[in-house]
């Protein structure tokens, strides 16, 4: 079916033109879009795409000039045109843009349900209002939006490459930060392929995260799956667009790596870059993969909440993976970082004086700024602090802040927003519980980090922490939650059956469970009727949040301090609203103890978070396993550790860098990007659900018809006109509008327009066909039974590649038009919706009698309506170069301000800027005014 040579265009991405097939794979093929200069690759199974062919009559470009197709033959599955003298194959021409070819495979239509036009139009509205968007991309988190997230994701995504360190602390959501920007960049078609590495330890953490918070399905090649993807001599990593690979796994297997670097990626993510060792004379095999991956990517996220805690130098190589030429020289950066530590230094000078509660005396603003004297004597902000006038004060001293920003830049490469910058997180507080052992239990919890490791199942029922956990439940308030996380899948399922047992309503979560089991029992946990406990194996410190409990049970504690930062994490999250309760029961005399010992007395890791655990431990490594597991007893290793923890934390206080935390989140930039946000994820969305699931025959239960917390169970129909439903299962999804409620349930999705559901269901409308030629009668005593009224929908579009953004200011943009058979509009005493709910439906055989009936006069009227339209779209078009050119302009003139003063930013960025300028002006001088729609209506008597 499919040949090299043949074109194709798609249904769901129409600006991209129309493509080439280049390459024929086993189960897939590419095609490639000149005008968005893009290659998309296809399974031979989609049904997205529609076969592009020319008949006799029409144009076509051949070697740069126009021809008249006489006659077409196929061979060989490609069309070959005449032109008069010669053949010519279709892989050899150019498609022109044929106004009457279009209007005649309408009227070739089975006239379709005349509620067709109306979807048709108001997706195209939609559409063009979510491509015009500045915060596209930005809303399909199924998370409450924090402001750092948000400022931080919006200033990477929409930069050319988005290549940056994410160094936020501990608990300040990395992930979720990096998983915006891929969702970002893959909705506005800046990436098609992603590849994340991680350690072996969060592989599993990633692939939640991905599914659960922005429905993107990712494929999991680790050691045990790598051979079942396997076949024959193809790469596992090719035929996956988006794939979750343990850094471990490859960095050991050389086969799967070589097929790692073969395959092509948009984006690649490391999680725990800090693990990226390097030296100047052997780097780590790791480095190097990321390295080459990093030559042949456009965008690179490194994430690491400790990029500096392996040593300068070693920070220095990870920043040269993201800009090997800005980071040619440690020396020179060793000197910039002394200027940024000086601008730091001026920042927490002026700082308390953007408060408008400031009560700090008045420096001399002059000797502050006396090593940047001659670079802000004529600015106007100076001039406003020097004069100390209180009214200008604020603004003034925010001004000095925003400049120090732009000169240094330290945000373009390094994200790093802190609790302490931040705020909002809640306390934490330990509570211990020292269990005398017995004689079951004693000898294997003396020498086992798990003290039932060594005892059979059936004596489980004598641990004591099994009966103080009976008892502490017990004693909770009605309605309380409680959170208890264990390391094993063995133990979690036993404690959960043992409390239902007992009488209390508890939920299990394990790795042994499926997906959608885990799903259940986090959401039955999250009902306020529903569980009391939930009990989790270790990967419930894993990609789940449950901040609407603030009691965590530590039935044992896990080796490692990250994964017990990780456990806390579940309740020490912004949104909180309680003080954390952690509580930790061990048997006295046990490695658990010991264990509780050291993250206490020498890390105070339950009261605080810590970036430094893990180097600590390492610092430690060999007196700490002799002193875990008894055979050393002395308490001074604590000590010793403690004051080196310390020291370690002082020092990294020392270096906190305010500057780069203020350049990681700009407050007032962040609200503006929510606000909009909030604005425009569901705007209409509650009714359109309505429509187009009525529509395609979906079985469609509303659950709360207020459309701002609008609710939808929807599953698959028997009569459904669509193969299958993405994100809904067969038994059927809740879908919520409400974010925060979405927020707290596992077990719903929070749907939005860039839901993929939504975007596929709009996508189908515009592909189906027939939905293009509808008809109506219109009851009305004012005109003579049987006028016709013709509605047409024209629109209007651009070509070009995603990072243009031509869509921002001329989307996909629909014209509505309304006239009489004498070619008068009508459109401007009506709006389309008041005009639709006057029309009555026709049966499909009668349609078809009249479109047959009536072929030669719509002709006629629609050539009317061809020229409207061209009318119409001149000042849409105007206004949108206009835009265009001021957006751009803009951008450019900042950055040759910003280079004045800031060697980070090159020339070649703003010749990539102003390429991108003049390309986009010419792309949407090519636009094109497309015949979308029509509707044919006649009148009839009133009833």
């Amino acid at each position: 079916m499919y040949q090299i040579g043949q074109r194709w265009s798609s249904r769901n991405e129409p600006d991209l033109g129309i493509g080439i097939i280049i390459e024929l794979q086993p189960k897939s093929f590419v095609l490639f879009f000149s005008d968005a200069e893009s290659e998309r690759n296809y399974a031979v199974s989609q049904t997205s795409l529609v076969r592009r062919t020319l008949t006799p009559g029409d144009q076509l470009i051949f070697e740069g000039e126009a021809h008249t197709v006489e006659e077409v033959r196929e061979f060989d599955g490609l069309m070959e045109y005449n032109i008069g003298d010669e053949w010519i194959d279709e892989s050899e021409i150019q498609f022109p843009r044929n106004d009457k070819n279009e209007l005649d495979s309408i009227l070739a239509l089975s006239p379709a349900r005349r509620m067709w036009f109306d979807l048709r139009r108001n997706t195209l509205e939609h559409q063009a209002a979510h491509a015009a968007s500045p915060v596209r991309g930005l809303m399909g988190l199924k998370a409450e939006l924090l402001p750092h997230q948000i400022y931080l994701a919006h200033d990477i995504a929409n930069r050319p490459a988005a290549r940056a360190l994410l160094c936020d602390e501990v608990g300040m959501g990395k992930t979720l930060e990096a998983g915006l920007i891929l969702h970002h960049r893959v909705l506005n078609g800046l990436s098609e392929r992603a590849l994340i590495l991680t350690p072996t330890n969060l592989q599993h953490q990633w692939l939640v995260e991905m599914l659960r918070r922005f429905n993107q399905p990712f494929t999991l090649i680790n050691e045990s799956a790598y051979e079942d993807y396997m076949d024959g001599d193809d790469n596992p990593f090719e035929g996956q667009p988006f794939v979750i690979a343990p850094i471990d796994f490859v960095s050991t297997n050389g086969k799967a790596a070589k097929h790692m670097l073969s395959a092509e990626w948009d984006m690649v993510i490391v999680d725990e870059a800090h693990h990226l060792a390097w030296d100047p004379e052997t780097p780590s095999i790791a480095y190097q993969l990321v390295e080459q991956l990093a030559l042949t990517t456009e965008s690179l996220l490194l994430l690491s909440a400790t990029p500096e805690q392996t040593g300068e130098r070693e920070h220095f190589s990870r920043l040269q993976l993201l800009d090997p030429e800005h980071y040619h020289s440690f020396e020179v950066y060793h000197a910039q970082q002394s200027e940024f530590k000086r601008a730091a230094e001026l920042a927490e000078q002026i700082l308390p004086f953007t408060n408008e509660d400031s009560t700090a005396d008045l420096p001399d603003w002059g000797d502050i700024f006396s090593d940047y004297f001659h670079d802000v004597q004529s600015k106007e902000w100076f001039a406003d602090l020097v004069s100390n006038d209180e009214a200008k004060l604020v603004s003034a001293a925010q001004d000095a802040i925003n400049w120090l920003i732009d000169r240094h830049g330290t945000g373009r490469e390094m994200f790093r927003n802190t609790r302490a910058a931040i705020g909002g997180f809640p306390e934490r507080n330990l509570n211990v519980y020292a269990l005398e052992t017995n004689d079951t239990f004693a000898d294997s919890a003396a020498h086992h980090v798990l003290p039932e490791s060594q005892v059979d199942h059936g004596y489980w029922e004598q641990d004591p922490r099994w009966n103080w956990l009976k008892e502490f439940l017990g004693d909770q308030k009605v309605g309380s939650k409680v959170l208890v996380i264990c390391h094993t899948a063995d133990m979690a399922q036993w404690l959960n059956d043992q409390l239902t047992f007992a009488g209390f309503q508890s939920a299990d979560f394990h790795e042994q469970m499926p997906l959608i089991h885990r799903d259940r029992a986090a959401a039955y946990f999250a009902d306020p009727d529903g569980a009391q406990v939930l009990v989790c194996s270790e990967i419930g410190s894993e990609g789940r949040n449950f901040q609407f409990s603030h009691n965590l049970v530590m039935y044992d504690l896990p080796e490692h301090p990250d994964l017990l930062e990780q456990r806390i994490g579940r309740l020490d999250r912004l949104g909180q609203r309680n003080t954390v309760q952690i509580h930790v029961p061990y048997l006295e005399g046990s490695v658990q103890e010991r264990l509780y010992k050291w993250y206490h007395l020498a890390l105070n890791a339950f009261n605080r978070t810590t970036g430094s655990g893990d180097k600590v431990k390492s610092a430690f490594q060999a007196p700490l396993q002799a002193f875990l597991y008894g055979n050393d007893d002395d308490d001074a290793l604590l000590e010793e550790a403690h004051i080196y923890h310390e020291a370690l934390l002082k020092q990294m206080e020392e270096g906190r860098n305010r500057l780069l935390e203020l350049s990681s989140c700009r407050p007032n930039v962040a609200q503006a990007l929510i606000d909009q946000i909030q604005d425009q994820e569901t705007h209409g969305l509650h009714e359109y659900i309505e429509q187009v699931t009525h529509a395609f025959n979906i079985h469609a239960e509303c659950l709360n018809d207020v459309p701002e917390l609008g609710s939808w169970f929807i599953r698959p129909s028997t009569d459904m006109m669509l193969e299958a439903l993405p994100g809904i299962e067969e038994e059927g999804k809740t879908l919520m509008l409400d974010r925060r409620q979405a927020s707290q349930r596992e077990d719903v999705a929070f749907a939005t327009w860039e839901h993929p559901l939504i975007t596929m269901l709009m996508d189908e409308v515009q592909g189906f066909d027939s939905g293009k030629l509808t008809s109506a009668i219109l009851p009305i005593a004012a005109l003579p039974e049987g006028t016709v009224l013709v509605e047409s929908m024209f629109v209007i579009e651009t070509t070009g590649h995603a990072r243009l953004k031509l869509a921002q200011s001329l989307p996909m943009t629909p014209i509505w038009q309304l006239s009489d058979a004498n070619g008068k509009f009508l459109q401007s005493q009506f709006t389309p919706e008041k005009w639709a709910e006057k029309l009555k439906g026709v049966p499909n055989r009668v349609a078809e009698q009249w479109v047959a009936a009536l072929r030669p006069q719509l002709l006629e009227i629609l050539q009317a309506h061809q020229l409207s339209a061209q009318e119409q779209a001149r000042p849409t078009v105007h206004n949108a170069k206009e835009t265009y050119q001021r957006k751009w302009q803009a951008e450019i003139e900042r950055l040759r301000e910003l280079q004045q003063q800031n060697p980070a930013i090159r020339d070649e960025h703003i010749a990539e800027f102003e390429s991108y300028l003049s390309e986009g002006l010419v792309r949407i001088d090519e636009h094109q005014i497309r015949l979308d729609a029509i509707r044919i209506i006649l009148t009839t008597k009133p009833e």
